[in-house]
This record gives structure tokens, C-alpha cells and sequence, in this order.
């Protein structure tokens, strides 16, 4: 584990959501709408693993929806944070300090999500831990990329190896930085799906999200 990074996330956990991204609550449910509905479809009482769970502000929605859910981050302040969050709105969902690529599972998950914006900068070896992952999963895998990182085309094709489906990608449009109007972030949004616009945040400060399924 690199104890520093952890340190890091330690000491900003509190209201580090509501520090750190400017269109909280329009990104958060945005996520949460992708990641039950793109691919293969989430239901009420399916299971979510996600890694870099961060202060919980994207599992209490998960959670709110109906979805088991399971929380991984290697900093304890961050898990520390987000189980609070999720006991003062009485709701229930468990929480792990770990490492990604040290975390074993021993049951089954419907979907494995990462949204954490650097899990193929962050991760030494995202083949091996997506392969490692894969046998538990039974819907899908979904992980944000930042396009100015790394090649979107090796990242799809690490999943493609790490024996997952229908592999493919799509551009999230919400801006982490810059408060815009709700107009404009439904006008973005709609963009997303314009083909001739997918290869925008290859060089704007978006994000991409990657998907694959199992079966």
C-alpha cells in the first residue's frame, strides 16, 4: 500500500466530495444512472463492489437504489468518513481499508465499479488485478479513465484480455472543476451520445468510462 497516498486521503476525507467536485450532486447521480443502466442492467438487491470508494457519498445513492453494496478504499480517514455518512442516514453497507491490488474477494459481486479517475495510473498492474477480479463478477465492470494518462485503446484492450464482453467505451461529460448550470451540464450530457463528439475528451479535461460484461 502506498502509505503516503493513503496519508493524503487521510487528512482531506472530510467533505472531500463536497470540496472536490463542483457539480456534486449532477456527477454523482450521473454515475449512479451509468452505472445501473449502461450495459447489462443493475436491479434492487444486486450486489456493487466498488473500489476507490472515497467518503461514501456514491454509496449512500448506490445503497438508496436498493443495491448491496461493498466500499474499498486504501485510506482508513476516507472509510472512516463514509461509514458515518452512510450510519447517519441509517443506512447499511460495508466498508474495507485496502490496497486494490491486494484485496481478495471470496463471494461474488453483479458489478464491479471504479470511478476513482486514475485506476490505470494508480493500479502497478491492472491486468492482473481485473483478471484476478474477474471469476467474481457476474454482470459487469465499469472504471473511469483519463484519457491524458494513459492510451484508451490498451485500457480497452486490458479488459478485452482480462476476459470480459462487449467491451466499450463512452465519454462523460461533467466537468470536476468548473460549476456550470444545470442547462448546460443536460446539454453536455446529451452530447455524450453524439458520435462525432466521442473523441473530445481525448483532449479536454473529461473523463471516459470503460464497460465490459461477463457471459
Amino acid at each position: 500500500m502506498n502509505v503516503e497516498l493513503a496519508g493524503k486521503y487521510d487528512r482531506i476525507s472530510e467533505r472531500f466530495s463536497e470540496t472536490s467536485y463542483a457539480n456534486l450532486a449532477f456527477d454523482m447521480e450521473r454515475r449512479l444512472f451509468l452505472a445501473t443502466t449502461w450495459g447489462k442492467p443493475l436491479n434492487s438487491g444486486d450486489s456493487v463492489l466498488e473500489l476507490g470508494c472515497g467518503d461514501g457519498y456514491l454509496a449512500r445513492l448506490f445503497v438508496e437504489r436498493g443495491l448491496r453494496y461493498w466500499g474499498v478504499d486504501m485510506s482508513s480517514g476516507m472509510v472512516a468518513t463514509a461509514e458515518r455518512r452512510l450510519s447517519e442516514a441509517g443506512l447499511k453497507a460495508n466498508f474495507t481499508v485496502s490496497d486494490v491490488s491486494q484485496l481478495a474477494l471470496s463471494e461474488p459481486v453483479d458489478a464491479l465499479v471504479s470511478f476513482m479517475g486514475t485506476f490505470f495510473f494508480f493500479i502497478g498492474d491492472p491486468l492482473t488485478v481485473l483478471k484476478t477480479l474477474r471469476p467474481y463478477i457476474r454482470k459487469k465492470v465499469m472504471l473511469d479513465f483519463n484519457p491524458r494518462q494513459g492510451d484508451l485503446r490498451v485500457a480497452v484492450e486490458t479488459l478485452k484480455q482480462a476476459g470480459f464482453t462487449n467491451v466499450s467505451w463512452r465519454p462523460f461529460f461533467v466537468s470536476k472543476a468548473k460549476k456550470m448550470p444545470l442547462g448546460v451540464l443536460k446539454t453536455l450530457v446529451a452530447c455524450e451520445d453524439i458520435p462525432i463528439l466521442r473523441s473530445i475528451p481525448l483532449r479536454w479535461k473529461f473523463l471516459v468510462l470503460l464497460k465490459g460484461e461477463v457471459g
